[in-house]
C-alpha cells in the first residue's frame, strides 16, 4: 500500500513528549472533503478547540467509502457522492501508541438531511459544520498548521490532525 505521507509527532512536535512505543495497534479512519453546489468545502468544528477539521472518524467495517458518507451523514447533516479517493496518509500516534491508516475521500453534497445524525458527545461538545470557498478553506487549515509547527497547538490529536487534514485538502 502506498501512501501520500507519512506521519509521525517529531513531524507535528518540535518537542515531542511521547516516546515510541514498542508497539503500535491499528487504527482505520475515513476522511471527506465535501463539496455543495457552491464549490464550497464543508469543515467541522467546536468551541472546545476551535479548530477547523475535515469531516470523517473511526471506521467501523471494511467499506471505507460507505464509513465516509456515514461519517459525512452524522457530522454534516449532508447525504454525499463520492466522486473519487484522494489518498491515504499513514500516522504513528506516540502518546496512544495508535497506527492510523486514515482514507480521504472527494465528494458532492446531494442532499441535506431533516435529522441531527451527531453523537451525543458531539451535540455535548457543540460540534457544528461550516461551509466555506476553497480558498479561504485552504488559507483557515494553512494558518492553523503554522499554529501546530509554532506550539500554539495544546491539543495532541487535533494537531495531528489539523497537519493531515491541511495535506488532504492541498491536493483538490
Amino acid at each position: 500500500m502506498k501512501y501520500l505521507k507519512i506521519l509521525k509527532d517529531a513531524d507535528i512536535f518540535e518537542n515531542p513528549e511521547h516516546k515510541e512505543p514498542d508497539f503500535y495497534e491499528d487504527r482505520q479512519t475515513v476522511k471527506i472533503i465535501i463539496k455543495n453546489e457552491k464549490g464550497e468545502i464543508a469543515l467541522i468544528t467546536n468551541p472546545i478547540h476551535n479548530f477547523f477539521l475535515l469531516p470523517g472518524g473511526g471506521a467501523e467495517s471494511d467499506n471505507l467509502k460507505k464509513e465516509a458518507e456515514r461519517e459525512a451523514l452524522e457530522e454534516t447533516n449532508y447525504h454525499t457522492k463520492i466522486i473519487k479517493e484522494i489518498g491515504k496518509i499513514e500516522e504513528f500516534r506516540n502518546r496512544n501508541a495508535k497506527h492510523y491508516i486514515t482514507t480521504c475521500f472527494l465528494a458532492e453534497a446531494i442532499k441535506e438531511n431533516s435529522k441531527n445524525l451527531r453523537t451525543e458527545e458531539e451535540k455535548k461538545n457543540g460540534l457544528t459544520v461550516q461551509w466555506f470557498e476553497y480558498g479561504e478553506a485552504l488559507k483557515i487549515l494553512e494558518k492553523q498548521t503554522e499554529k501546530v509547527k509554532s506550539g500554539e497547538v495544546r491539543f495532541y490529536s487535533t494537531a495531528f490532525n489539523i497537519i493531515r487534514d491541511y495535506f488532504f485538502v492541498s491536493l483538490i
